[in-house]
């Protein structure tokens, strides 16, 4: 069985993550979102009932006090994060896995990377709200745009998603963050939601809401779905100065602006490849990104890309004039 617990990795958003993967691969998600550096969702589910949980409590639990056994230092790691191939919020018992670490690495804050689509569910948001962060995600001003851009499971609607983010806010208020994470895109040059009345809408509803903080991104990754393209720095740049605009008082940012140092972080326990390869079921890395996040010498971690390229596990995508390495699927 694939380990639980991956990195750490850099992460824009929260600096040095240690990763806390509860659905494992293949990727199982109630959205299939086109821009999903994941690829397209192989397992795409409604509700916390149609997933099958393949680990539990006391797998996470084990995976961590191996990697801390094998000398992973927590005090390198900024955030313990529940994120990796599909929607967290999926697994029935992601409220106990948030206690179980926080009594295992207390004084290290949990985050937790959602979709937004199930935290209208009390018993989803009751296992959420435990994270001292949570971030979720909303793309669409609208019904239409959810299913261009997120491409949601049956029953999951646009109102479901405003509902849950409203309750999400309530559920989070003295007890934790709250983060929006709004992802523009376009499709072949066509905005998807990023022209004017689509930012009006977005930030009213954001501003209904009333999170913490506001991250945009757009894609800097190889996409799902190969007609999407990311925004210009320009474009992005007067996308979030409307918002900023029309949000004051709710901290807005472009996370991939933030460009955190790369230092050499190291997976602890596990042999090269096991950290290159944990990793790229992830998410899609850059050379530089594997040497720092797999703790390697740059010779050495090309010497294991060169192998499992040549075994026909990896294969190498270019995107925004990047080279990156990705699982084969």
């Amino acid at each position: 069985m694939a380990k639980t617990i991956y990195g750490p990795v850099i992460s824009w958003r929260l600096g040095r993550s240690l990763g806390v993967d509860p659905v494992l691969p293949p990727k199982t998600c109630t959205f299939d979102c086109v821009y999903c550096q994941l690829g397209r969702t192989i397992h795409k589910v409604s509700s916390p009932g149609d997933f099958e949980p393949r680990v539990h409590v006391e797998d996470v639990i084990a995976d961590l006090e191996e990697a801390l056994e094998a000398g992973l230092d927590l005090g390198l790691v900024d955030y313990i994060t529940f994120s990796g191939c599909g929607e967290p919020t999926l697994h029935p018992e992601l409220g106990e896995m948030v206690e179980a670490i926080k009594r295992l690495c207390p004084g290290v804050p949990i985050a937790i990377l959602s979709n937004a689509s199930l935290l209208w569910l009390e018993e989803v948001l009751e296992g959420a709200a435990k994270a001292d962060f949570l971030v979720a995600k909303l793309d669409a001003p609208d019904g239409t745009a959810l299913r261009l851009i997120n491409r949601p499971a049956e029953g999951l609607t646009h109102e479901l998603v405003m509902e849950g983010l409203v309750e999400a806010r309530e559920a989070m208020r003295g007890r934790g963050k709250l983060a929006i994470q709004l992802m523009l895109v376009r499709a072949r040059g066509r905005p998807l939601n990023y022209d004017a009345p689509s930012l009006r809408r977005l930030a009213e509803l954001i501003s209904a809401v009333g999170p913490d903080q506001l991250q945009v991104n757009t894609p800097t990754r190889p996409p799902a779905e190969p007609y999407i393209e990311p925004l210009s720095q320009d474009e992005l740049g007067r996308a979030v100065d409307f918002l900023k605009r029309e949000l004051e008082g709710i901290g807005t940012e472009v996370i991939s602006w933030r460009q955190p140092a790369l230092e050499r972080l190291g997976a602890r326990g596990v042999s090269l490849r096991d950290a290159i390869t944990s990793v790229l079921e992830r998410r899609p890395c850059r050379f530089h990104e594997l040497c720092a996040i797999a703790g390697g010498e740059p010779p050495a971690v090309r010497a294991e890309l060169d192998r499992l390229l040549s075994e026909g596990l990896l294969v190498v995508r270019t995107y925004g004039g990047e080279r990156f390495y990705c699982l084969k699927g």
